[in-house]
């Protein structure tokens, strides 16, 4: 279990303060215009749909993998680190391609760029520069996400540099780190002052200081293709929302002054994990490229009867992303479930990932499941670094990465089976539309378009193919194979 659950007031508090202002934290001095993105491969955002730069609609799904160095755990004081993971290595990466994914998203700390103000770690971005390579070799995007849990590993788990705890902590902590500490009042205090843009011990107030060591992150990987975009801040803690839209505002701006067409993936309030729904905006996302991005734990972060998903129905879970997708219209924005999982040790665990699939097919949603590095009962490893069979099968079913048109629906037939219906448009035309294609989850395909067998190229974990059409009418194409194992 590794989720923050606010305390009842601090719900109260942020339900009842949503209309207070705040301080935006942005650049006095207008930005100049950043990079356009150029690269055919290059992620675009297009209304309520991810693009490549060729025009064809795309589609994410993949894990979360903590790299060393980037997730800052560890002291140089000789205090024991929060925990300890395996890094991302060669093989690992070469798994995700042969698993048929196509995005990872790598939770970064502000600690391990600039442990200290204005001094920016080269070690960090030098390992940022060998995660993306791999991506590259293995035909993977990158999420860069900037995370925290317990907003600093000075007094929770992750996240931000000592100096930039307001008001400063009257204790530090050590490893191994405890969910408890999320609702230490020093905690909960210091995302309050963070969002309150208070000034950090610097001066600089604290979101300046945040946005520009996003921006270091921003110019170093700009033009790089693999970098899907950029997440803004992990699951925040505030009490009054409007600081929240505030803050979203001048991460977006900064990144944007330097990579123009970038996403920025932006998450509501973490009161969400607790109650699987969150506001409806008034007014859709008008900040540049962006995507709504929540967490679903439904049943294990939530309330539900039976706990722990005991009955394994459906129906159970459907609420959650029912109301994302009331979210991400009102936002206007494609959907991004960043994190989801649970214990899958338990016999309904890989069943609870199938049926969240499930949801994410029906509003087409990308995703990133938690989580790929790290072991024990909610990675995708268990405690002695093994695959679990039954979560690699259901993770590793057949997706539309990219789709030579307008994706419209993903049907499942049968197991192995998948019809995907698209929207041909005169842009895409004579593209090829490309699927991910893992031997761990379907051997022998064949593939269809509009009924009929077409010749594919297949890759590691993947496969591309062409659909004759000559109009912009609605169409399918179709993987059909035997299940693997």
């Amino acid at each position: 279990m590794r989720r923050l659950l606010l305390p009842p007031v601090a719900a109260v508090a942020l339900a009842l303060s949503s209309a207070c202002s705040s301080p935006s934290g942005s650049p006095a001095a207008p930005a100049p215009p950043g990079a356009q993105r150029t690269a055919p491969a290059a992620v675009h955002v297009v209304g309520g749909a991810f693009r490549d730069g060729t025009g064809r609609q795309l589609l994410f799904r993949g894990y979360n993998a903590k790299v060393t160095t980037l997730f800052d755990v560890t002291f140089d004081d000789g205090r024991t680190p929060e925990e300890t993971f395996p890094d991302l290595s060669e093989a690992e990466a070469a798994r995700v391609e042969q698993l048929g994914w196509n995005v990872l998203r790598i939770p970064v700390s502000w600690s391990g760029l600039e442990p200290h103000p204005r001094q920016y770690a080269q070690a960090f971005l030098d390992k940022l520069d060998t995660v993306l390579a791999k991506a590259a070799a293995h035909h993977f995007y990158v999420v860069v996400d900037l995370h925290q849990d317990g907003y600093s590993k000075e007094i929770g788990e992750d996240g931000e540099p000592l100096w930039a705890i307001v008001p400063p902590p009257t204790m530090l902590q050590q490893g191994p780190y405890s969910d408890a500490r999320r609702l230490d009042p020093q905690v909960l205090q210091a995302g309050y002052s963070f969002f309150a843009n208070a000034s950090a011990t610097d001066g600089r107030p604290l979101q300046d200081a945040y946005v520009a060591a996003a921006q270091q992150i921003v110019r170093h990987v700009v033009g790089n293709p693999v970098v899907l975009g950029y997440e803004a801040f992990n699951e925040p803690v505030l009490l009054h929302v409007a600081e929240l839209d505030a803050f979203h505002a001048a991460f977006a701006e900064a990144v944007h002054a330097v990579d123009a067409d970038a996403p920025v993936l932006f998450e509501p309030v973490a009161t969400r994990n607790q109650f699987d729904a969150s506001r409806v905006p008034t007014a859709p996302w008008s900040h540049g490229p962006g995507a709504y991005a929540v967490h679903i734990y439904t049943c294990w972060f939530s309330s539900c009867t039976p706990a722990s998903w005991t009955t394994e129905d459906p129906s159970a879970l459907a609420p959650s992303m029912q109301h994302a997708e009331l979210e991400r219209a009102g936002w206007g924005t494609p959907l991004f479930v960043t994190e989801f999982g649970c214990d899958q040790t338990l016999a309904q665990g890989p069943a609870w990932m199938s049926a969240e699939l499930d949801l994410q097919d029906r509003y087409l949603a990308s995703s990133t499941a938690w989580e790929l590095s790290g072991l024990g009962a909610w990675g995708f490893h268990d405690d002695a670094g093994n695959e679990r069979p039954a979560t690699t099968h259901v993770m590793a079913r057949s997706f539309p990465r990219a789709v030579a048109g307008t994706l419209l629906s993903i049907e499942r037939p049968r197991p192995g089976d998948m019809i995907v219906k698209y929207q041909a448009t005169a842009a895409t035309r004579g593209l090829p539309h490309e699927v991910s294609l893992s031997a761990d989850y379907v051997t022998s395909p064949s593939i269809l378009c509009d009924g009929a067998p077409v010749a594919f190229t297949p890759a590691t974990g993947r496969a591309t193919f062409t659909c004759p059409v000559a109009d912009e009418g609605v169409h399918t194409f179709e993987v059909v194979g035997t299940p693997a194992g």
